[in-house]
């Protein structure tokens, strides 16, 4: 697996190449074991061992000091010249490591034990005091992400959701096809009408938290893990928004906040006085609105101008004509007269007396 890196790759392209400032070299540990064995144990004299390498870029003060140099270290370590130790590269000049191995799987372990840790950054860590509080040295930023860019870990988008099975997609392929609005071709229009349907969605809102897109560290394959995907339903949210829409039609919206038990409970009750005291007004209302009909002899209006069941209702063609111009909005002679008669049936519902002028 390639590791992962912040850093941006070195454009070589259409620079001039660097010239080395001078001919000397570092030896490698394979160089400096064949200058050992070749004068130590070989008994090869320095000048003869520099004519071994290709273009002179050895001098006898070179090889007379890496032999030195393997004597000493064998002499330090109480070992023979053949021990590995004897020919390893000596470390650089910079400042020693800051961090034992030790520590640094331990700030690994601790930037990766659970969800609000791994989407904290850097600087977040160090506010909150994660690293002082197990006993580790202060580092820099640049020091904690190369520590977790060398452990595999990158800031990466959460995943939100696994991607959908077989079976589900066939499941939406299926949904689709039945909802589909062109029936028989492109832009008919005589499939489903979407018009007659409402959409419902909601939002939550968070205070006191990165805007936007949050990362977290996780290495590949661990997008979908309990500790590193992001749930779309927020139990620790300050509010909720839900709203609903339809064709060209907006609302209702409602703002929900966080609530108490016994909030919870008293909105549960007020919830199930108000559906009976509606369920209550929709059937006293139906029962005067079929009164008000009978009474107008309009009983049979809804099966008159019902465009489902006209094969099976004997009615005029007039009338089937004119249920589909009302459905469009025209106005007729008939249609100011069906306007009357359901005027004089909302005034008989409601009980109040009006004298209507014509």
């Amino acid at each position: 697996m390639d590791r992962v890196t912040r850093r941006k790759p070195r454009k070589y392209k259409g620079l001039h190449p660097k010239t080395p400032k001078t001919s000397r070299c570092e030896l490698s540990a394979t160089e400096r074991a064949f200058i050992a064995g070749a004068c130590i144990a070989g008994s090869l004299s320095y000048g003869d061992t520099v004519h071994c390498f290709n273009n002179g870029r050895l001098s006898k003060s070179t090889i007379t000091r890496t032999v030195q140099h393997v004597l000493k270290v064998a002499k330090d370590y109480g070992c023979k010249i053949t021990d590995p130790r004897c020919f390893e590269n000596l470390p650089g000049r910079g400042s020693a490591p800051k961090l034992t191995p030790e520590q640094r799987e331990l700030v690994v372990q601790i930037t990766t034990q659970d969800h609000a840790h791994r989407e904290k950054e850097s600087w977040q860590a160090f506010k909150d005091g994660d690293f002082e509080k197990a006993g580790i040295p202060q580092i820099s930023v640049s020091l904690h992400e190369n520590i977790m860019y060398e452990a595999g870990y990158g800031r990466r988008r959460p995943g939100w959701r696994p991607p959908l099975s077989p079976e589900q997609e066939q499941e939406r392929y299926q949904w689709a096809l039945a909802h589909n609005p062109d029936r028989y071709e492109v832009g008919n229009g005589l499939g489903f009408d979407f018009r007659t349907v409402v959409f419902t969605d909601e939002t939550p809102a968070r205070i006191g938290e990165q805007r936007g897109m949050q990362r977290a560290w996780y290495k590949e394959g661990e997008k979908y893990d309990d500790d590193v995907r992001k749930d779309r339903i927020r139990k620790n949210c300050c509010l909720q928004f839900y709203g609903a829409f339809r064709y060209n039609h907006k609302g209702p919206c409602y703002v929900y906040y966080e609530e108490t038990e016994a909030e919870k409970q008293e909105a549960e009750q007020r919830l199930q006085v108000e559906n009976k005291v509606r369920k209550e007004q929709a059937n006293t209302a139906q029962i005067l609105a079929k009164g008000a009909l009978t009474e107008l002899n309009e009983h049979e209006i809804n099966t008159r101008y019902n465009t489902r069941t006209r094969a099976k209702q004997h009615i005029k063609k007039h009338d089937y004509v004119l249920s589909k111009l009302l459905l469009h909005g025209f106005k007729t002679s008939k249609t100011k007269v069906l306007s009357a008669i359901y005027f004089r049936m909302e005034l008989q519902h409601t009980r109040v007396g009006l004298h209507v002028i014509t």
